[in-house]
């Protein structure tokens, strides 16, 4: 009868133990990417007001807004973006609906796409760093 009772209780503890934790994982994951991103400076740089200036937020229907706020003028582009997580590497693709700066969008080439890599700290790295034009980003709290 002991031998009975102890694998009863071997089933319970192993069914107990298993569930499908891997998919929310994956969704906690996907929606950690949501909401705003705030440009993140040094310390060094913190007290200029050009460090603080842009920033983004990225909705689960996959638009986003890029918003810059420098000295009185707020400008606000829109547009959809996919996450393409490949080989351990996250990347951002936006696309914009229009070109209202050329400034704006951030990128080497001067298209309506900018794009950032997630690195492992959990920054938004600016790709467009291969020709000096880029900035990070922080998930604000």
């Amino acid at each position: 009868m002991k031998k009975i009772g102890l694998l009863i209780a071997m089933f319970v503890s192993l069914i107990s133990c298993s569930n499908d934790d891997l998919s929310d994982k994956a969704d906690t994951a996907v929606t950690d990417y949501y909401g705003k991103w705030i440009q993140y400076t040094e310390a060094k740089f913190s007290n200029d007001p050009s460090s603080k200036q842009y920033s983004y937020e990225f909705n689960k229907d996959n638009t986003f807004s890029k918003r810059r706020v420098y000295e009185n003028i707020d400008v606000t582009l829109t547009g959809t973006f996919e996450i393409i997580s490949k080989e351990n590497l996250t990347r951002f693709v936006l696309t914009y609906k229009e070109k209202k700066e050329n400034s704006f969008i951030s990128n080497c080439t001067g298209s309506l796409i900018e794009s950032f890599t997630l690195d492992k700290s959990g920054h938004l790295l600016d790709d467009a760093r291969a020709c000096d034009g880029s900035f990070v980003f922080k998930k604000a709290n």
